[in-house]
């Protein structure tokens, strides 16, 4: 794997999850990171970028996601930052799984996927901001 960094700035629109999935793939590519590292990176970011779409804004239009990808030293490290509401995903309890779907309270099944899929997440507020970072160790 090479090192390198790519920022990727997204209008809040769900059509745009496809174009930063074939971003991060190419980017992927030209860093020879290893296709099940990307995987879960692609599937992770699909999941995060989804949840600040669909309910981050009352006000999309104007609106971005930035994802900053860095591959260093073995590990991917991904920065998403956004404007919108406040929302800590960290605070999310993990959901039953053992629960019969029809007893189930609806949400938290995508960031129990990130959480699965990422090796660490940090979440903090700055400058009116969310920003999270997910890392993953490549192998």
């Amino acid at each position: 794997m090479h090192e390198g960094s790519i920022t990727v700035r997204l209008p809040v629109d769900l059509r745009e999850i496809e174009r930063l999935n074939r971003i991060v793939r190419q980017f992927g590519d030209l860093n020879e990171i290893p296709s099940r590292a990307l995987y879960a990176l692609n599937l992770a970011l699909d999941e995060v970028v989804t949840n600040v779409v669909r309910h981050g804004f009352d006000d999309r239009s104007g609106q971005e996601v930035v994802a900053c990808i860095t591959t260093r030293q073995g590990e991917l490290m991904t920065v998403v930052t956004d404007s919108g509401r406040p929302f800590n995903p960290l605070d999310v309890p993990a959901p039953d799984v053992d629960v019969p779907l029809s007893e189930r309270t609806l949400g938290g099944l995508g960031i129990h996927l990130v959480r699965s899929l990422m090796d660490s997440l940090e979440y903090r507020r700055e400058k009116e901001k969310n920003v999270l970072t997910l890392r993953k160790r490549v192998r």
